[in-house]
């Protein structure tokens, strides 16, 4: 008699809780009046309700200028892309 693996068999309980969660969780979830209020308010804007991201969020904007001030400091806070190839 062969025994399955077992990572094999957690893999396939985690897709199955996975695909559980998106095929059945969440259609119940976006029914919601609060959550449909959302996603239609998104739709009269014009953004996909499907493709919202972090930066989106209204602080992004102060984020990516703190990120950009660091990046572009004479300090080199961040590692800078080299071509030459170390001795």
């Amino acid at each position: 008699m062969r025994f399955i693996n077992t990572g094999v068999l957690k893999f396939a309980c985690a897709c199955a809780v996975v695909v559980a969660v998106w095929m059945l969780v969440l259609p119940v979830v976006g029914d919601f009046p609060s959550v449909r209020q959302r996603i239609e308010g998104n739709r009269a804007a014009g953004i996909n309700p499907t493709a919202v991201f972090y930066t989106d969020h209204p602080a992004m904007a102060d984020i990516e200028r703190s990120i950009a001030a660091k990046v572009n400091a004479p300090t080199g806070s961040f590692w800078q892309f080299s071509a030459r190839r170390p001795k």
